[in-house]
């Protein structure tokens, strides 16, 4: 990787056993033909790559003829992506695929730590589905239900075996895992013109599109859950300015307080004294705040958080949240305030 060369794109591939991950990233070797990947595995073996492809190996990293290369994760990732800035690996797109080695909040949370310290930015992370199997694995599997609800994308896939009327069931039972995500159904892994390589999901000029999408999925402030889970997305709309500060503390407590319990807080902040919106985004207790654009004046100003969490209730964070609205400081009218 050249490293005078614009910040390296991360794509996150998640979804459980048998979803169809090792035929995606071909699909995407195949599609990108411009793009030259390093796709980091737990172990090598799991992506089906032709041997005759590999034309050099050095500490777990194999050089491919289509110019891609397949590092295992025997170490690390913080370690790995140093090792992969060696100017001799030359790349444009990283894919790290999540089964066996974390996840996806904890691969996310790396970047995050890293923000403004690294040649890597994380552009998303997309989740395959078996459409034939999901209710089930949703309903049995925790690590499938955290899956769905961390996406970016949803890929629903080998919908050419499903039942229609259980596809329609499927999306809406996802939906209240993560009414955020865009969602699309494929079959054999196959996406089509879908764009996989420019979700933007951290991309603060993009997240007040997504996060609308996810807060007027029913038109108002809720939260939504799947039978017998413990995963829950509560969606909060605040219509009064914040505290900066009161702000601040509270995403410090809450994300201490609870810890793993949330994996992620994305957002609009309407910040008193601040003319221009406040995006703000976390993953584990790993933090992001940028900048936006001005408040528009035809434009009702507020806050608008969507938090993913497990076993955590609602009202403690609803509460916490509204003893954040700024509350300007009346004079007092006392003796000594006439002075």
């Amino acid at each position: 990787m050249n490293l005078l060369d614009a910040k390296i794109p991360v794509t996150v591939i998640t979804g459980f056993l048998g979803a169809g991950k090792t035929t995606f990233i071909n699909q995407l070797i195949k599609k990108y033909p411009d793009k030259r990947f390093a796709i980091i595995e737990n172990e090598f073996g799991e992506i089906n790559i032709d041997q005759e492809l590999v034309i050099d190996a050095a500490e777990g990293i194999f050089e491919l003829s289509n110019g891609c290369i397949c590092c295992t994760l025997n170490q690390d990732l913080i370690e790995l992506l140093h090792r992969l800035e060696d100017p001799k690996y030359n790349f444009n797109h990283i894919l790290i695929e999540t089964t066996g080695i974390a996840e996806p909040d904890g691969i996310a949370s790396v970047f995050l730590n890293l923000e403004g310290r690294s040649k890597y930015f994380l552009d998303g992370t997309v989740c395959l589905i078996d459409a034939v199997h999901a209710l089930k694995t949703l309903n049995e599997n925790q690590t499938a239900r955290k899956q769905v609800s961390f996406a970016d994308l949803i890929l629903i896939n080998k919908t050419d075996a499903a039942d229609q009327n259980e596809e329609k069931y499927l999306l809406s039972e996802l939906r209240k895992y993560n009414h955020g995500a865009r969602t699309a159904n494929v079959a054999f892994a196959d996406f089509g013109s879908i764009d996989i390589l420019d979700i933007g999901a951290y991309d603060p000029d993009r997240v007040g599109f997504t996060l609308g999408s996810a807060i007027n999925y029913r038109q108002k402030p809720s939260h939504f859950m799947l039978k017998e889970s413990d995963i829950e997305a509560h969606s909060f709309v605040l219509d009064q300015a914040l505290d900066p500060h009161k702000f601040e503390h509270w995403a410090s407590v809450v994300l201490h307080l609870y810890n793993a319990q949330i994996y992620r807080i994305k957002g609009i902040l309407w910040l008193e004294g601040e003319e221009r919106k406040v995006i703000f985004q976390s993953v584990r207790n790993s933090t992001k705040i940028d900048i936006g654009e001005k408040w528009h004046s035809s434009e009702n100003k507020a806050t608008r958080l969507v938090c993913i969490v497990k076993n955590v209730e609602r009202k403690s964070l609803e509460k916490g949240l509204k003893q954040c609205v700024y509350l300007p400081k009346i004079q007092s009218n006392n003796i000594l305030s006439r002075k």
